[in-house]
């Protein structure tokens, strides 16, 4: 599965501990297709939540979304989606550019970059 920054999927986060989202859920791939398809066998992204509850390092996506609820910059991961229990599909939408630009200040701002 090629993934680019900015596709939305779908995969099993479990094997989980403490707060960390769990089970089956949309992700967002943040990190470059470069990273993802030539460089590491792994993919970072940040799970997407259907509560919306106003946490702040939470970023709704729009109503006009083919994804919906919210994406927890807080919980970004790095996963590898060939294990087979990741059950990883791609969802085939991608993430609006004003989407991104929000997630992507975010991670910037977490890692002061």
């Amino acid at each position: 599965m090629l993934l680019e920054q900015g596709d939305f999927i779908e995969m099993n986060f479990d094997p989980t501990v403490g707060h960390e989202p769990q089970k089956l859920r949309p992700a967002l791939v943040v990190s470059t297709g470069y990273f993802n398809n030539v460089v590491s066998s792994l993919t970072v992204v940040c799970p997407i939540t259907s509560r919306v509850n106003g946490h702040p390092l939470h970023i709704e996506l729009p109503d006009n979304s083919p994804v919906s609820g919210c994406i927890c910059i807080e919980a970004i991961r790095a996963v590898d989606l060939s294990d087979p229990r990741r059950n990883a599909r791609s969802l085939e939408v991608c993430a609006d550019q004003e989407t991104m630009s929000q997630v992507l200040d975010a991670l910037a701002a977490i890692f002061d970059l």
